[in-house]
């Protein structure tokens, strides 16, 4: 009878005939319980290349143990100038805002071959100069930041087709030349910076309809040229790279604690020291490290952060070597950090410390003029 409970405990009251089964086949009598046939997934990476004459989205594999990039596929077309790639958290569909002709491009994703296929009616009309892109958490809203006509547009994501469709009250104004866009992991906030006005705009999303209002106190002063964000996994610190122009040379990361209402307070200690032209931050998964790529040294400065009060301190060792920064992320595990310029440089995490190490085979041959990437884990 006890051997009965403890199966049935296992495999949980719902799956009680599965216990009796397994224990006809020997359970608790020293052989092991036969564990459930693991999950098909694999994981992708999508990297925009903007390189005069060959405007292109190349998809690789990811590696899972490795982190090793292998090419699946390019040439999936329907993108014009693009700068920026997005992926909504089902991981079914891809954005991609082209700035040129004011459009978003939208794929579905084969889970199988990683390759892009057009959703109906691609590209969405976008307004002036899209430039960056990002999904909230619920997957239900995909935003942009609109360079020329410094506003944010708002789509509403058709979860079975992909489709995008304009909400009511889009555009939403920011300040002068957004250049940068942010969607807090929680789904409640997106700040834009405006490199123009050296500033940051902050919005609440409407829950029901995916509107935008401005955050009480928005926009929020910053130092000149704001040109990237970063945001921990628990919403709870915004960090922002910092030029003296588009190609500035400032060694700038300022840090800002996220209050309830979406305000942003300087974090103490902010701005924190990086390498030249810092255009690429990203938090890891874990919320204990910031990896930033600086555009002008083509290095990756690594901290650690306070997860108490946001503040940063640099690791021990020089920046990180790589072949060119314009764009940084980390794989969906936590496991690979990914800096893309020329090809894309890749380093295995060290979970405890945060250390870099170069995965073998890295930098990877993705293009020669990365301007955004993402990774995918579909199954």
């Amino acid at each position: 009878m006890n051997t009965i409970l403890i199966c049935a405990r296992k495999l949980g009251r719902r799956f009680l005939l599965f216990a009796l089964i397994a224990i006809l086949a020997g359970c608790g009598s020293g052989s092991k319980t036969t564990p459930p046939p693991p999950t098909n997934s694999a994981e992708f990476a999508f990297a925009v290349n903007i390189a005069t004459g060959a405007s292109d989205i190349f998809g690789s594999k990811v590696d899972p143990t490795t982190g090793v990039l292998t090419a699946v596929g390019s040439g999936f077309g329907g993108v014009t100038d693009p700068t920026s790639l997005a992926v909504e958290p089902s991981n079914k569909f891809a954005y991609v805002s082209n700035f040129s002709d004011n459009t978003i491009s939208a794929f579905a994703i084969n889970a199988s071959s990683g390759a892009l296929t057009a959703v109906a009616g691609s590209p969405f009309p976008a307004a002036g100069n899209p430039v960056m892109i990002a999904s909230e958490s619920s997957g239900r809203y995909i935003y942009t930041a609109n360079q020329s006509t410094a506003d944010v547009s708002g789509f509403a994501i058709n979860g079975s087709t992909g489709a995008l469709t304009a909400l009511s009250g889009s555009p939403y104004a920011s300040g002068p030349a957004p250049v940068a866009l942010v969607v807090d992991p929680a789904g409640k906030f997106v700040y834009v910076a405006n490199s123009a006005g050296s500033t940051i705009s902050a919005f609440s999303i409407n829950p029901t309809s995916g509107d935008l209002t401005p955050v009480p106190g928005s926009p929020f002063p910053a130092d000149f040229f704001p040109r990237a964000f970063a945001i921990d996994p628990l919403s709870k610190f915004l960090y922002v790279g910092i030029a003296s122009s588009f190609m500035g040379d400032s060694t700038e990361v300022m840090a800002f604690s996220i209050t309830a209402s979406g305000a942003l307070t300087p974090v103490p200690g902010s701005p924190f020291a990086a390498g030249r032209n810092p255009v690429a931050p990203v938090v890891h998964s874990s919320g204990k490290f910031l990896y930033v790529g600086n555009n002008q040294d083509s290095t990756v400065s690594a901290f650690t952060i306070d997860t108490v009060t946001g503040a940063l301190t640099p690791m021990a060792g020089p920046p990180v070597p790589v072949s060119g920064v314009l764009f940084t992320t980390a794989d969906v595990s936590g496991k690979f950090l990914y800096v893309a310029g020329v090809g894309v440089s890749g380093f295995t995490i060290d979970a405890a410390t945060g250390a870099l190490t170069p995965i073998p085979g890295s930098p990877f041959p993705v293009g020669s003029n990365i301007w955004s990437m993402a990774t995918v884990k579909v199954k």
